[in-house]
């Protein structure tokens, strides 16, 4: 069994979510700034974006080389999202080919997952 660490990276100040995944964030959130807060992470050659916005929260892996392999989903879901039954969540492993489509030109990563989950509306 493969030894699996969580690790969060700091983000600098002036880091941006628009430079660091242009067109994956437009796909996501349009040109809106409708992003709370975000935070990056790796997991070996993996890295694991989890962005909250104001009606979603989004996780977002990519990798440079191969395709991301679920036992690797199923760690950063049971990390980040702890307790969160995984058929609650929408997972979509086409987004790579959703956005190239969208943009009609190639992202620089091999394999890119988007995890999105609603945020629960409080009831006034």
């Amino acid at each position: 069994m493969m030894l699996m660490k969580l690790i969060e990276n700091p983000i600098r100040l002036n880091a941006s979510l628009h430079k660091m995944l242009p067109y994956t964030i437009r796909h996501l959130y349009g040109n809106a700034p409708s992003v709370k807060s975000f935070r990056l992470f790796t997991l070996g050659s993996v890295h694991v974006y989890q962005i909250e916005g104001f009606d979603k929260l989004d996780i977002i892996l990519t990798h440079d080389h191969r395709t991301i392999k679920q036992a690797e989903l199923d760690f950063v879901l049971g990390k980040l999202l702890p307790g969160v039954d995984p058929k609650t969540l929408t997972i979509n492993h086409a987004a790579k080919d959703e956005i190239e489509g969208e943009v009609h030109r190639k992202i620089r990563v091999k394999d890119l997952v988007i995890v999105e989950q609603p945020t629960p509306t409080s009831a006034a």
